[in-house]
């Protein structure tokens, strides 16, 4: 597989007036060969969240590390950042709907409501496989949040977020039924969640722990507490975490150089980067990528 610069495509560029607000919101139908703009056959990542209703189609979805089939009755969901690639056996159909977090907590008091269901940020299987009245009522949901978009009525904006709530948490239900990963206790309003909401917004621009308790009104000692109880994981081992995870994606999916990326995760020295790499990845950036093109050719 040949290396190649990573895309981001900005909700703005989803500018079919009839299905969206610019900037805040984006609902229309799917096709997977694309719309001339949005090539999705490419390694892509978007800046905002996205749910894919699949009523046609199979293939193959790559995202971040791992490769997934996918079929009609498939949900995708991704947060803001998540590379993926799309690639159909058979021509691919739906509802994709995008939005921005401002939009969805815009009459809330809680700006992090997002972390409430934190399988959007999970690094895990972004697939959800329904079928029999879940498939019917989640292609439901999405149907009436197409026509409803595409209506100029007044409250037409307080609808659609109504409707984007419902389903975020039917999705969470059924991925709590079906594999049980996700516990009700993880879906509370918990510093840890918080906290892992703040880590993929501010990614990489805030790499201290410090910076992360200051920004959650917390000391650094209760923020650890909570994320050792919710997670078996230190703040700084989320980060290191978080730091690895995009290592790899630029790795695999950029032709940046070693030293481009260590730069880009704020390393000022590209040869502590490679330590720090070879210490969590077991082989150096450059045996990474090599050793993974090879796997994926």
């Amino acid at each position: 597989m040949p290396l190649a610069s990573i895309v981001q495509y900005r909700l703005s560029t989803y500018t079919d007036s009839s299905y969206q607000r610019p900037g805040n919101y984006s609902v229309f139908p799917y096709r997977a060969e694309g719309d001339g703009i949005h090539d999705r056959h490419v390694p892509h990542r978007h800046d905002f969240y996205q749910l894919i209703c699949l009523t046609e189609g199979s293939g193959q979805l790559q995202c971040d590390l791992k490769a997934w089939p996918f079929e009609a009755g498939t949900l995708f969901f991704a947060a803001p950042g998540r590379l993926h690639c799309w690639q159909p056996e058979t021509p691919a159909r739906g509802i994709a709907l995008g939005f921005t977090n401002e939009f969805l907590c815009a009459d809330s008091d809680q700006p992090t409501v997002l972390g409430r269901f934190a399988y959007l940020h999970e690094t895990e299987k972004p697939l959800l496989a329904l079928s029999g009245s879940e498939r019917a009522e989640m292609t439901n949901l999405f149907t009436t949040l197409l026509n409803e978009a595409a209506q100029n009525e007044p409250g037409r904006d307080d609808v659609v977020r109504a409707y984007i709530m419902i389903v975020l948490a039917k999705t969470r239900r059924w991925l709590v039924r079906q594999t049980g990963a996700i516990s009700e206790a993880r879906t509370t309003k918990s510093l840890s969640l918080r906290f892992r909401h703040a880590l993929e917004e501010h990614f990489p621009r805030l790499l201290k722990v410090s910076d992360y308790a200051t920004l959650l009104h917390t000391s650094r000692t209760q923020l650890n507490q909570d994320l050792r109880l919710h997670t078996g994981l230190t703040a700084s081992e989320h980060i290191h975490d978080r730091v690895l995870l995009e290592a790899k994606r630029l790795l695999l999916y950029s032709n940046a150089t070693v030293s481009e990326v260590a730069y880009e995760l704020r390393f000022q020295d590209p040869s502590y980067f490679c330590r720090f790499f070879r210490q969590r990845a077991g082989q150096s950036p450059g045996e990474y990528r090599t050793q993974s093109h090879l796997v994926a050719c």
